[in-house]
């Protein structure tokens, strides 16, 4: 049990560690002028290149790399938008806001994250305001999930 718990939590952090990388580097090419098709296709090729399996050999996918598809939606898609081959290129634009979702896998375990970007400084309160909320949410979570620990610990029952 003890050498799972040790490639469960190694591979969590190998996920983890391909996201925080490729999307530091996504967030240097978001700028206007840049197309849908090469943002999807750079967050792919790095999480393909970091987690150490292109997808190329049968199954090779299915040991690490994306989550999903990568989500690229614009303005007032909310999300799950993706660049298909031969649709029309869609060029960001200096007023959009986009927002940018994917996720890394190793061994099936998934990582996600997501995050919004926008050019325009009028946008930057608004994205302000979502990572406040998406902070607030996070800390209450913590919160009601060591709550439930502390009353496990209290009560004697294991979750």
């Amino acid at each position: 049990m003890e050498e799972m718990d040790d490639d469960f939590i190694r591979d969590y952090r190998k996920a983890a560690e391909t996201h925080r990388q490729v999307r530091q580097y996504v967030q240097t090419i978001v700028k206007p002028g840049v197309s849908m098709d090469k943002l999807a296709q750079e967050i792919e090729d790095g999480v393909r290149a970091l987690v150490g399996h292109p997808g190329i050999e049968t199954g090779d996918a299915l040991k690490a790399g994306q989550g999903f598809p990568t989500g690229l939606a614009l303005n007032n898609v909310a999300a799950h938008w993706t660049p298909n081959p031969g649709a029309k290129e869609v060029i960001l634009q200096y007023d959009d806001v986009l927002k940018v979702d994917f996720g890394v896998h190793v061994n099936g375990r998934i990582v996600d994250s997501a995050f919004t970007v926008a050019a325009n400084p009028v946008y930057d309160n608004l994205l302000a305001a979502v990572k406040a909320a998406t902070n607030a949410g996070i800390r209450v979570r913590v919160i009601v999930l060591l709550s439930f620990r502390e009353t496990d610990k209290s009560t004697g029952s294991r979750n």
